[in-house]
């Protein structure tokens, strides 16, 4: 290795490539498993691991699927970029017999209506600039959104929406709302139990929530360098880790750089803990012992992506491991 593992940087799916893969009447791409390789690659490329994670890579192209590392935009695609346009999205309408309009009213095969959009309204009524605004307004702008991104003209729909927020208006695209009544939207992840819950019974989630929801905010905008640092900081600062896949979040037991995945370990866990938090500040040199300590009680360490666990053992297991404790008494 190169140096102390950094955090794996999280890639994406391509906002609409799944659209225009429809549309291309490709064979659907099994997300999960794109999704499992490309984390598996970022884990071994922040863990310096560049052949392995070259590996890995081979398997994805094999996927026919690109992925692209450029710093703020990781992300992975099967259609090529430069092949989605609006006008590609309405000639394959008029193709199976569905009249095509100037704006896209259809998105993944759903039908959007007159307004352009699949957007729904949601909270109280308009407070404050929002007051002055039409509803056709909004629905103007929130249709052009859909139609720059169609065309691949993120600058231009990064541009409608600062025109919406600039009028009052809030969006959220992980739940396809809009509001006006001034309120914000939440993050839209949901907390679930964690193992570190036990230590503060009382957490006041609204510091969490308002990380979870800027992170939200800077993907959306795909400052993809300024959501893994909040992701950092919420790991950092409050224990908590994010699972965007589930859209949920959690608060764990952190022993110096590691948490637990995996069954709970019952007594053990103390002394797993000092180890792992000695590990976290140990020199290079002093790191395989105790990592084989560690080993020997059956704990196994992914320092790429700051885990431990240690899987349930067989009586035959616990029965080796007692022996093992025997003989380092008795010397």
């Amino acid at each position: 290795p190169g140096g102390a593992a950094r955090e794996p940087i999280a890639y994406y799916r391509d906002p609409d490539d799944a659209y225009f893969e429809k549309l291309a009447k490709l064979p659907p791409v099994d997300e999960a498993a794109v999704d499992a390789l490309v984390a598996e690659r970022s884990r071994l490329r922040a863990a310096f691991e560049y052949d392995a994670a070259d590996a890995v890579k081979a398997q994805i192209l094999a996927l026919g699927v690109t992925v692209v590392d450029v710093r703020g935009q990781e992300a992975w695609y099967v259609t090529p970029r430069h092949s989605r346009t609006l006008e590609a999205a309405e000639a394959a309408e008029v193709e199976e017999g569905r009249a095509a309009s100037a704006s896209p009213r259809r998105k993944g095969g759903r039908d959007l209506g007159p307004r352009g959009h699949d957007f729904e309204r949601a909270g109280g009524g308009a407070k404050g600039k929002a007051g002055q605004v039409s509803l056709g307004e909004v629905d103007r702008r929130l249709a052009a959104r859909l139609a720059a991104k169609l065309r691949g003209r993120y600058s231009d729909a990064d541009a409608e929406l600062e025109a919406l927020e600039a009028l009052g208006i809030r969006v959220c695209d992980a739940t396809k709302r809009w509001r006006a009544d001034g309120e914000a939207f939440g993050s839209g992840y949901e907390r679930t139990v964690g193992d570190g819950d036990e230590d503060v019974p009382a957490l006041d989630t609204a510091p969490i929530e308002q990380l979870l929801l800027a992170r939200a905010r800077a993907k959306q905008a795909r400052d993809f360098g300024k959501a893994d640092a909040l992701r950092g900081e919420l790991r950092a600062a409050h224990s908590v880790i994010v699972d965007d896949q589930r859209r949920a979040w959690r608060r764990v037991r952190l022993y110096g750089d590691y948490y637990r995945v995996g069954p709970r370990v019952g007594k053990a866990e103390p002394k797993i803990g000092k180890l792992l938090t000695t590990l976290s500040q140990a020199a290079s040199g002093e790191r395989a012992a105790l990592l084989e300590e560690l080993g020997a009680m059956g704990v196994q360490v992914d320092e790429g992506r700051g885990t431990w666990r240690r899987p349930r053992r067989t009586p035959e297991e616990l029965a080796a491991a007692a022996a093992l404790r025997g003989e380092a008494e008795s010397k």
